[in-house]
Formats: structure tokens, C-alpha cells, sequence
């Protein structure tokens, strides 16, 4: 908020040594503002760094890293056939919309046509 307030400050004194273009009438004249001091935009700058935490990542969720055994360990996991009676087991034999119970059958037929082991 402060740095809004500061850059409009700054704009206005700007927009005061700005000479008019021939074509339009001279602006009414602006009288000088005062411009906060050095000891006050510090402040504002100390406040403005200690809203904000040192280390905005805080969480290794919101960072994607992906070295070389990362990758490796993932194509493994891939490329590797489940057992077909676990979670997994029916990764690579679509069961379209059928779920639970009702993908028993294919469970079946996922070990009849190697999708599972």
C-alpha cells in the first residue's frame, strides 16, 4: 500500500515538470508537493519487506524438481506390471466407466491379455 501512495507521489511530481503540447491550453499551474523525505522511504521500505515473508516457497509441494533419479525412479514405476489384485492393477485395462465392484470382470480380463500380472 505504501509503495502505491509513494509511486503516486512520484508520478505527480513528474506530471508537474511536464510541458504542455502546442495545440492544447497550458494546464492550471500545480503547486509542488512535498516529497516524503529519505528517512521516510525507508521506513515505508523496512515496513513494506517486513509484511512479506524471507522465503516465499515454504513448501516442497509448490517447487517441481526433477533430477535424473527422479525421472528414472518414474519411468520405473510406469513401466512396471502391477499385480492385478492391487490398486494398481488395472492402470493399463480401461474399465471405462464401471468402478468397485463392478470392475471385478475386468480384472480378469486385464491378466488374460498380459496388462497385469
Amino acid at each position: 500500500m505504501r509503495t502505491i501512495v509513494l509511486a503516486g507521489l512520484l508520478t505527480a511530481a513528474a506530471a508537474a515538470t511536464r510541458e504542455p503540447l502546442p495545440n492544447q491550453p497550458a494546464p492550471a499551474p500545480v503547486k509542488p508537493t512535498a516529497l516524503p523525505s529519505e528517512d521516510a522511504i525507508r521506513a515505508a521500505v523496512r515496513e513494506t519487506l517486513a509484511e512479506h515473508p524471507d522465503n516465499p516457497r515454504l513448501h516442497e509441494a509448490d517447487t517441481y524438481r526433477a533430477n535424473h533419479y527422479d525421472i528414472f525412479a518414474r519411468n520405473v514405476d510406469e513401466a512396471t506390471v502391477p499385480d492385478c489384485l492391487h490398486k494398481d492393477g488395472l492402470k493399463r485395462q480401461p474399465t471405462f466407466f464401471l468402478g468397485g465392484l463392478l470392475a471385478l470382470p475386468f480384472i480378469a480380463v486385464a491378466k488374460v491379455r498380459g496388462k497385469c500380472q
